[in-house]
Protein backbone atom coordinates (compact mmCIF):
# COMPACT_ATOMS: atom_id res chain seq x y z
CA UNK A 1 0.00 0.00 0.00
CA UNK A 2 0.90 3.42 -1.06
CA UNK A 3 -1.38 5.71 1.52
CA UNK A 4 -0.76 9.42 1.25
CA UNK A 5 -3.44 10.44 3.86
CA UNK A 6 -3.56 7.71 6.34
CA UNK A 7 0.41 6.64 5.69
CA UNK A 8 0.79 6.27 9.49
CA UNK A 9 -1.05 3.10 9.94
CA UNK A 10 1.61 1.26 7.44
CA UNK A 11 4.24 1.77 9.95
CA UNK A 12 1.88 -0.61 12.66
CA UNK A 13 3.45 -3.54 13.63
CA UNK A 14 0.44 -6.27 12.92
CA UNK A 15 -0.40 -4.21 9.43
CA UNK A 16 3.51 -5.06 8.48
CA UNK A 17 2.33 -8.55 9.38
CA UNK A 18 -0.36 -8.76 7.02
CA UNK A 19 1.32 -7.11 4.07
CA UNK A 20 4.28 -9.82 5.25
CA UNK A 21 2.18 -12.51 5.29
CA UNK A 22 3.17 -13.22 9.28
CA UNK A 23 0.65 -14.86 10.30
CA UNK A 24 1.64 -15.14 13.91
CA UNK A 25 2.94 -11.34 13.79
CA UNK A 26 -0.90 -10.80 13.56
CA UNK A 27 -2.17 -13.30 15.80
CA UNK A 28 -0.31 -11.61 18.47
CA UNK A 29 -1.22 -8.00 17.79
CA UNK A 30 -4.89 -9.04 16.86
CA UNK A 31 -5.13 -11.43 20.66
CA UNK A 32 -3.47 -8.28 22.02
CA UNK A 33 -6.01 -5.68 20.83
CA UNK A 34 -8.92 -7.97 20.64
CA UNK A 35 -8.31 -8.26 24.80
CA UNK A 36 -7.73 -4.87 25.88
CA UNK A 37 -9.75 -2.52 23.23
CA UNK A 38 -11.96 -5.12 21.23
CA UNK A 39 -15.41 -4.44 21.02
CA UNK A 40 -16.45 -6.63 18.11
CA UNK A 41 -15.04 -10.30 16.30
CA UNK A 42 -14.04 -8.81 13.60
CA UNK A 43 -10.43 -8.97 14.87
CA UNK A 44 -9.01 -7.20 11.91
CA UNK A 45 -11.15 -5.06 10.38
CA UNK A 46 -11.88 -3.57 14.00
CA UNK A 47 -8.16 -3.77 14.32
CA UNK A 48 -7.50 -1.26 11.27
CA UNK A 49 -10.84 0.95 11.93
CA UNK A 50 -9.45 1.74 15.03
CA UNK A 51 -6.24 2.43 13.79
CA UNK A 52 -7.99 4.76 11.57
CA UNK A 53 -10.05 6.26 13.86
CA UNK A 54 -7.05 7.68 15.90
CA UNK A 55 -4.89 7.99 13.17
CA UNK A 56 -3.77 12.05 13.77
CA UNK A 57 -3.34 13.11 9.98
CA UNK A 58 -4.71 16.38 8.25
CA UNK A 59 -8.25 14.76 7.54
CA UNK A 60 -8.40 14.32 11.38
CA UNK A 61 -7.19 17.51 12.58
CA UNK A 62 -9.20 19.27 10.00
CA UNK A 63 -12.62 17.62 11.08
CA UNK A 64 -12.30 17.63 14.66
CA UNK A 65 -11.60 21.10 15.01
CA UNK A 66 -15.03 21.55 12.97
CA UNK A 67 -12.87 22.38 9.86
CA UNK A 68 -14.32 22.51 6.21
CA UNK A 69 -13.12 19.40 4.13
CA UNK A 70 -12.21 20.24 0.72
CA UNK A 71 -13.14 17.76 -2.32
CA UNK A 72 -9.49 17.47 -3.43
CA UNK A 73 -8.60 16.26 -0.01
CA UNK A 74 -11.84 13.97 0.47
CA UNK A 75 -11.00 12.23 -3.09
CA UNK A 76 -7.58 11.57 -1.83
CA UNK A 77 -8.82 10.41 1.57
CA UNK A 78 -11.17 8.34 -0.29
CA UNK A 79 -8.32 6.51 -2.77
CA UNK A 80 -6.29 5.53 0.37
CA UNK A 81 -9.62 4.50 2.51
CA UNK A 82 -10.66 2.35 -1.05
CA UNK A 83 -7.49 0.86 -0.82
CA UNK A 84 -7.41 0.14 3.12
CA UNK A 85 -10.96 -1.80 2.70
CA UNK A 86 -9.66 -3.95 -0.48
CA UNK A 87 -6.77 -4.79 1.50
CA UNK A 88 -7.40 -5.09 4.69
CA UNK A 89 -11.22 -5.23 5.93
CA UNK A 90 -11.39 -8.27 3.09
CA UNK A 91 -8.92 -10.19 6.07
CA UNK A 92 -11.50 -12.86 7.62
CA UNK A 93 -9.95 -13.50 11.48
CA UNK A 94 -12.54 -14.42 14.28
CA UNK A 95 -11.83 -13.67 17.59
CA UNK A 96 -14.58 -12.99 20.33
CA UNK A 97 -13.19 -10.43 23.51
CA UNK A 98 -13.13 -12.24 26.30
CA UNK A 99 -15.64 -9.57 27.76
CA UNK A 100 -13.82 -7.64 29.64
CA UNK A 101 -15.07 -3.89 30.36
CA UNK A 102 -12.20 -1.55 28.20
CA UNK A 103 -13.63 1.45 30.73
CA UNK A 104 -14.22 3.32 27.05
CA UNK A 105 -16.78 5.76 26.90
CA UNK A 106 -20.03 4.49 25.46
CA UNK A 107 -19.98 6.67 22.69
CA UNK A 108 -16.35 5.95 21.25
CA UNK A 109 -17.72 1.89 21.48
CA UNK A 110 -20.24 3.19 19.07
CA UNK A 111 -18.89 4.77 16.64
CA UNK A 112 -16.22 2.00 16.23
CA UNK A 113 -18.53 -0.37 15.84
CA UNK A 114 -20.27 1.71 13.39
CA UNK A 115 -16.96 2.31 11.28
CA UNK A 116 -15.95 -1.83 11.65
CA UNK A 117 -19.73 -2.39 10.15
CA UNK A 118 -18.97 0.04 7.30
CA UNK A 119 -20.12 -1.89 4.18
CA UNK A 120 -17.71 0.02 1.62
CA UNK A 121 -14.76 2.27 1.09
CA UNK A 122 -16.90 5.54 0.68
CA UNK A 123 -19.12 4.14 4.01
CA UNK A 124 -16.04 3.43 6.44
CA UNK A 125 -14.50 7.42 5.48
CA UNK A 126 -18.11 8.78 5.82
CA UNK A 127 -18.34 7.09 9.09
CA UNK A 128 -14.33 8.20 9.93
CA UNK A 129 -15.49 11.61 9.37
CA UNK A 130 -18.26 11.64 11.48
CA UNK A 131 -16.37 10.34 14.28
CA UNK A 132 -13.76 12.86 14.21
CA UNK A 133 -16.03 15.87 14.35
CA UNK A 134 -17.95 13.98 17.10
CA UNK A 135 -15.43 12.73 19.28
CA UNK A 136 -12.07 13.92 18.00
CA UNK A 137 -9.01 11.07 17.64
CA UNK A 138 -6.91 9.61 20.61
CA UNK A 139 -6.84 9.38 24.14
CA UNK A 140 -9.64 12.45 24.09
CA UNK A 141 -11.92 10.43 22.10
CA UNK A 142 -11.86 7.30 24.07
CA UNK A 143 -13.17 8.41 27.49
CA UNK A 144 -15.07 11.25 29.19
CA UNK A 145 -13.26 11.92 32.10
CA UNK A 146 -9.15 12.52 32.78
CA UNK A 147 -6.12 13.02 35.01
CA UNK A 148 -3.55 15.36 33.61
CA UNK A 149 -0.11 14.95 35.23
CA UNK A 150 2.18 16.12 32.71
CA UNK A 151 0.17 13.95 30.04
CA UNK A 152 -3.53 13.49 29.80
CA UNK A 153 -4.69 9.89 31.07
CA UNK A 154 -8.13 8.32 30.31
CA UNK A 155 -10.30 7.72 33.72
CA UNK A 156 -12.05 4.01 32.57
CA UNK A 157 -14.00 4.15 35.95
CA UNK A 158 -15.79 7.47 37.15
CA UNK A 159 -18.13 7.94 39.95
CA UNK A 160 -21.64 7.17 39.24
CA UNK A 161 -23.10 9.79 41.32
CA UNK A 162 -26.10 11.58 39.79
CA UNK A 163 -28.22 15.07 41.39
CA UNK A 164 -30.98 12.70 42.43
CA UNK A 165 -28.08 11.56 45.02
CA UNK A 166 -27.62 15.19 46.52
CA UNK A 167 -29.96 16.40 48.30
CA UNK A 168 -30.57 20.06 49.73
CA UNK A 169 -28.80 21.63 47.41
CA UNK A 170 -31.10 22.48 44.94
CA UNK A 171 -29.76 26.39 44.75
CA UNK A 172 -26.41 25.04 43.57
CA UNK A 173 -27.27 22.22 41.49
CA UNK A 174 -29.76 24.36 39.49
CA UNK A 175 -27.03 26.89 38.98
CA UNK A 176 -24.76 24.35 37.89
CA UNK A 177 -26.71 22.71 35.70
CA UNK A 178 -27.95 25.94 34.27
CA UNK A 179 -23.89 27.32 33.11
CA UNK A 180 -23.19 23.71 32.10
CA UNK A 181 -25.98 23.75 29.76
CA UNK A 182 -25.61 27.01 28.07
CA UNK A 183 -21.50 26.48 27.64
CA UNK A 184 -22.58 22.73 25.87
CA UNK A 185 -25.19 25.05 23.21
CA UNK A 186 -22.58 27.26 22.98
CA UNK A 187 -23.81 30.05 24.77
CA UNK A 188 -22.17 32.85 27.43
CA UNK A 189 -20.88 30.83 30.32
CA UNK A 190 -18.90 31.21 33.47
CA UNK A 191 -15.84 29.62 35.41
CA UNK A 192 -17.24 28.29 38.81
CA UNK A 193 -15.79 28.21 42.13
CA UNK A 194 -17.75 25.65 44.75
CA UNK A 195 -16.44 26.44 48.46
CA UNK A 196 -17.54 25.65 51.73
CA UNK A 197 -17.68 23.18 54.36
CA UNK A 198 -15.96 19.87 53.70
CA UNK A 199 -18.40 16.83 52.44
CA UNK A 200 -21.02 18.99 51.55
CA UNK A 201 -21.30 18.23 47.94
CA UNK A 202 -19.02 20.47 45.97
CA UNK A 203 -16.92 17.33 44.26
CA UNK A 204 -19.77 15.56 44.37
CA UNK A 205 -21.88 17.95 42.05
CA UNK A 206 -19.03 18.26 39.28
CA UNK A 207 -18.74 14.67 39.19
CA UNK A 208 -22.61 14.37 38.52
CA UNK A 209 -22.57 17.02 35.97
CA UNK A 210 -19.85 14.75 33.64
CA UNK A 211 -22.98 11.99 34.46
CA UNK A 212 -25.76 14.16 33.16
CA UNK A 213 -24.33 15.40 30.62
CA UNK A 214 -21.50 13.17 28.76
CA UNK A 215 -23.58 12.52 25.97
CA UNK A 216 -23.92 15.81 24.86
CA UNK A 217 -20.01 15.88 24.57
CA UNK A 218 -19.19 17.67 28.31
CA UNK A 219 -16.00 15.54 29.58
CA UNK A 220 -14.24 16.57 32.85
CA UNK A 221 -9.85 16.40 33.14
CA UNK A 222 -8.78 16.80 36.77
CA UNK A 223 -6.00 18.82 37.40
CA UNK A 224 -3.53 18.82 40.26
CA UNK A 225 -2.24 22.20 41.95
CA UNK A 226 1.09 21.65 40.87
CA UNK A 227 0.34 21.42 37.58
CA UNK A 228 -1.51 24.75 37.26
CA UNK A 229 1.02 26.14 34.99
CA UNK A 230 0.49 24.02 32.20
CA UNK A 231 -3.30 24.89 32.15
CA UNK A 232 -2.65 27.31 29.20
CA UNK A 233 -0.83 24.37 27.12
CA UNK A 234 -3.42 22.41 28.08
CA UNK A 235 -5.99 24.49 26.98
CA UNK A 236 -4.41 25.12 23.82
CA UNK A 237 -4.74 20.31 23.05
CA UNK A 238 -8.42 20.69 24.30
CA UNK A 239 -9.39 23.47 22.12
CA UNK A 240 -8.67 21.35 19.08
CA UNK A 241 -11.22 18.51 19.88
CA UNK A 242 -15.01 18.71 19.38
CA UNK A 243 -16.06 18.29 22.66
CA UNK A 244 -16.43 20.92 26.10
CA UNK A 245 -14.31 20.90 28.80
CA UNK A 246 -13.87 21.32 32.28
CA UNK A 247 -11.03 21.33 33.99
CA UNK A 248 -11.54 20.64 37.73
CA UNK A 249 -9.34 21.90 40.01
CA UNK A 250 -10.49 20.21 43.13
CA UNK A 251 -9.46 21.26 46.53
CA UNK A 252 -7.99 24.26 45.91
CA UNK A 253 -6.27 26.60 48.15
CA UNK A 254 -2.74 28.46 47.96
CA UNK A 255 -0.39 29.92 50.69
CA UNK A 256 0.21 33.62 50.24
CA UNK A 257 4.17 32.36 49.61
CA UNK A 258 3.00 29.94 46.83
CA UNK A 259 2.63 31.44 43.11
CA UNK A 260 0.75 28.65 40.88
CA UNK A 261 -2.60 30.90 41.76
CA UNK A 262 -0.66 33.89 39.77
CA UNK A 263 -0.69 31.63 36.62
CA UNK A 264 -4.31 30.56 37.36
CA UNK A 265 -5.12 34.26 37.01
CA UNK A 266 -3.54 34.31 33.97
CA UNK A 267 -4.98 31.58 32.89
CA UNK A 268 -8.23 32.23 33.31
CA UNK A 269 -8.16 36.28 32.60
CA UNK A 270 -5.00 37.81 31.49
CA UNK A 271 -3.62 36.66 28.54
CA UNK A 272 -3.05 38.02 25.23
CA UNK A 273 -5.12 35.26 23.26
CA UNK A 274 -8.75 34.63 23.84
CA UNK A 275 -9.11 31.28 25.85
CA UNK A 276 -10.76 28.49 24.30
CA UNK A 277 -14.83 28.60 23.66
CA UNK A 278 -14.63 25.01 24.93
CA UNK A 279 -12.85 25.22 28.22
CA UNK A 280 -14.15 26.41 31.51
CA UNK A 281 -12.31 25.87 35.14
CA UNK A 282 -14.60 24.64 37.83
CA UNK A 283 -12.61 24.52 41.37
CA UNK A 284 -13.85 23.50 44.58
CA UNK A 285 -12.75 24.66 48.30
CA UNK A 286 -13.48 24.91 51.80
CA UNK A 287 -12.46 28.41 51.51
CA UNK A 288 -14.08 31.68 49.66
CA UNK A 289 -10.49 33.31 49.00
CA UNK A 290 -8.55 31.16 47.81
CA UNK A 291 -5.41 32.54 49.06
CA UNK A 292 -4.30 31.78 52.58
CA UNK A 293 -3.80 35.51 54.39
CA UNK A 294 -1.97 35.59 57.65
CA UNK A 295 -2.42 39.00 60.66
CA UNK A 296 1.26 39.43 58.90
CA UNK A 297 0.17 39.91 55.94
CA UNK A 298 -1.90 42.71 56.68
CA UNK A 299 1.25 44.73 58.38
CA UNK A 300 2.67 47.50 56.98
CA UNK A 301 0.26 50.65 56.39
CA UNK A 302 -2.39 50.66 55.03
CA UNK A 303 -1.41 51.15 51.18
CA UNK A 304 0.67 47.48 51.68
CA UNK A 305 -2.77 45.98 53.61
CA UNK A 306 -5.16 47.12 50.73
CA UNK A 307 -2.68 45.88 47.96
CA UNK A 308 -2.93 42.53 49.93
CA UNK A 309 -6.07 42.72 50.18
CA UNK A 310 -6.69 43.50 46.60
CA UNK A 311 -4.21 40.07 45.82
CA UNK A 312 -6.18 38.12 47.89
CA UNK A 313 -9.36 38.54 46.51
CA UNK A 314 -8.32 38.65 42.72
CA UNK A 315 -7.96 35.38 42.44
CA UNK A 316 -11.94 34.40 43.43
CA UNK A 317 -13.20 37.43 41.73
CA UNK A 318 -12.05 35.74 38.66
CA UNK A 319 -14.90 33.20 39.04
CA UNK A 320 -17.91 34.49 37.43
CA UNK A 321 -20.29 32.06 39.60
CA UNK A 322 -19.17 31.26 43.14
CA UNK A 323 -21.38 28.68 44.85
CA UNK A 324 -21.68 28.08 49.27
CA UNK A 325 -22.02 24.61 49.97
CA UNK A 326 -22.62 24.67 53.97
CA UNK A 327 -23.29 21.74 56.54
CA UNK A 328 -26.78 20.90 57.20
CA UNK A 329 -28.51 21.23 60.42
CA UNK A 330 -29.61 18.05 62.36
CA UNK A 331 -32.95 18.09 60.97
CA UNK A 332 -31.67 18.31 57.18
CA UNK A 333 -28.74 16.11 57.85
CA UNK A 334 -31.68 13.30 59.33
CA UNK A 335 -33.39 14.85 56.28
CA UNK A 336 -30.62 13.00 53.63
CA UNK A 337 -30.43 10.10 55.61
CA UNK A 338 -33.87 9.38 54.84
CA UNK A 339 -33.72 10.28 51.46
CA UNK A 340 -31.03 7.94 50.64
CA UNK A 341 -32.40 4.66 52.93
CA UNK A 342 -35.76 5.08 50.45
CA UNK A 343 -33.41 4.81 47.37
CA UNK A 344 -32.83 1.47 48.88
CA UNK A 345 -36.51 0.67 50.26
CA UNK A 346 -35.70 1.80 53.77
CA UNK A 347 -38.16 3.90 55.71
CA UNK A 348 -36.39 5.84 58.43
CA UNK A 349 -37.86 5.47 62.40
CA UNK A 350 -36.87 6.72 65.47
CA UNK A 351 -34.30 4.25 66.01
CA UNK A 352 -32.60 4.73 62.66
CA UNK A 353 -32.55 8.58 63.51
CA UNK A 354 -30.69 8.10 67.02
CA UNK A 355 -28.36 5.75 64.94
CA UNK A 356 -27.44 8.52 62.44
CA UNK A 357 -27.46 11.11 64.85
CA UNK A 358 -24.24 9.19 67.39
CA UNK A 359 -22.64 8.14 63.84
CA UNK A 360 -22.24 11.83 63.28
CA UNK A 361 -21.20 12.74 66.38
CA UNK A 362 -18.65 9.71 66.15
CA UNK A 363 -17.60 10.05 62.69
CA UNK A 364 -16.93 14.04 61.67
CA UNK A 365 -20.06 15.94 62.22
CA UNK A 366 -22.93 16.58 60.04
CA UNK A 367 -22.30 16.33 56.26
CA UNK A 368 -24.16 14.65 53.00
CA UNK A 369 -20.96 12.58 52.83
CA UNK A 370 -21.58 11.41 56.73
CA UNK A 371 -24.70 10.53 55.94
CA UNK A 372 -23.97 8.86 53.15
CA UNK A 373 -21.23 6.81 55.10
CA UNK A 374 -24.07 6.17 57.68
CA UNK A 375 -26.37 4.98 55.11
CA UNK A 376 -23.56 2.48 53.50
CA UNK A 377 -23.00 1.14 57.10
CA UNK A 378 -26.31 0.97 58.21
CA UNK A 379 -27.12 -1.29 54.95
CA UNK A 380 -24.41 -3.86 55.75
CA UNK A 381 -24.96 -4.26 58.78
CA UNK A 382 -28.97 -5.40 57.66
CA UNK A 383 -27.36 -7.55 55.19
CA UNK A 384 -25.37 -9.51 57.59
CA UNK A 385 -28.35 -9.36 60.17
CA UNK A 386 -30.42 -10.68 57.41
CA UNK A 387 -27.76 -13.33 56.72
CA UNK A 388 -27.67 -14.48 60.16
Amino acid sequence: MELLIFNKIEEDPCIKAVTEKDNVGVLRGVIRFCETEGVTSNAIREYTASLMANDDNILSELAKSGKMIGDDLYKLALMDVQEIYKKLFAIQIKYAPSGNSTGFYEGYIRSIRDITESANGRELLDSLITHYRRLGCGTLAKYAAFKYDGEIEGVSETDSITFDDLIGIEYQKKTLIDNTRAFLDGKAANNVLLFGDRGSGKSSSVKALLNMFRDNGLRVVEVPKHRINDIPKLTKRLSESPNKYIIFLDDLTFESHETEYRALKIAMEGQLQANPTNVLIYATSNRRHLIRETWADREGGEVHKNDQMQETLSLSERFGISLVFSLPNQKEYLNIVSEMLKKHGIEMDADIEREAVIWAMNYGGRSARCAKQFVTAYISKSKVKGED
